[in-house]
């Protein structure tokens, strides 16, 4: 039997990209310019937009995949996706940590984490030992507070104190909560678009601690190894033709792949 070429192509692509009847139930932050609640988001949890969440219901569109995404707090949503209480979670850095607990596609999005304090804060952060003595707050358990204990292995006398989000860590650092010569970590991008937006005109960058890259993790728990790599395999196919590029341009973020 011969098969018209639309026939055939059909084909190809089911074989490409078999059905995966169902939903997968997707969580993120409130982590701009990468993830926010969408602005229409009615009354429950928010519904989640922003870059990432365009990624990935392009993915799960070339998979016929239902992907609802929420925004909850960072923690809570953390703890869902590891326990296999939802399915999928952005944003999420590279670490041991993170790869016990989900599959991790390739990394995504470029960024960095900077280091903030007053306006008439005169340190200037060259090197970790720099941080000897001084009292840092920083958004956590996360990415960054991760890679901050990392970093800050040896360094004698350095005060951590985790705040739950960024907004509040910004507002805290500006309200000299951490003293004088007290320093926040934060996403350089998100400390950016927060300073902007909450006027928070007395803070200024006083270095960068270390490159970061964000992707998506599918949890373990609730997602097995061939289902992640139908994913992965669909994500790859939505960067090579453009699509994925084009969200990050008019997003105005750095590809890292």
């Amino acid at each position: 039997m011969r098969l018209l070429p639309s026939t055939l192509l059909i084909l190809l692509l089911a074989g490409a990209w078999p059905a995966t009847a169902g939903t997968w139930q997707f969580v993120t932050e409130d982590f701009p310019p990468f993830s926010y609640p969408a602005a229409d988001s009615g009354p429950g949890a928010a519904v989640g937009a922003g870059p990432l969440a365009e990624v990935v219901r392009s993915v799960c569109a070339r998979l016929g995949q239902r992907c609802p995404i929420t925004v909850r707090p960072w923690r809570r949503a953390l703890a869902l996706a590891e326990a296999g209480q939802v399915d999928g979670i952005f944003t999420v850095i590279r670490s041991p940590r993170r790869e016990r607990a989900f599959h991790l596609t390739r990394m995504l999005v470029s960024s960095r984490y900077g280091l903030y304090g007053l306006e008439t804060n005169t340190f200037v952060y060259h090197q970790p030992r720099d941080l000897a003595g001084h009292r840092l707050g920083v958004y956590g358990p996360s990415g960054t507070s991760i890679v901050l204990d990392e970093r800050l292995a040896g360094v004698p006398d350095v005060r951590v104190e985790q705040v739950a989000d960024n907004r509040r860590l910004l507002r805290m650092l500006a309200a000299g909560r951490f003293g004088r010569d007290g320093l926040a970590v934060i996403n350089q991008d998100v400390a950016w678009q927060l300073i902007d937006a909450l006027q928070l005109d007395n803070l200024r960058e006083v270095g960068v601690l270390e490159p970061v890259a964000y992707g998506i993790g599918l949890s373990r728990r609730s997602v097995d190894k061939a289902a992640f790599e139908r994913f992965a395999e669909a994500l790859d196919a939505a960067i090579a033709d453009g699509t994925v590029p084009a969200i990050l341009r008019r997003h105005q973020l750095e590809p890292a792949y």
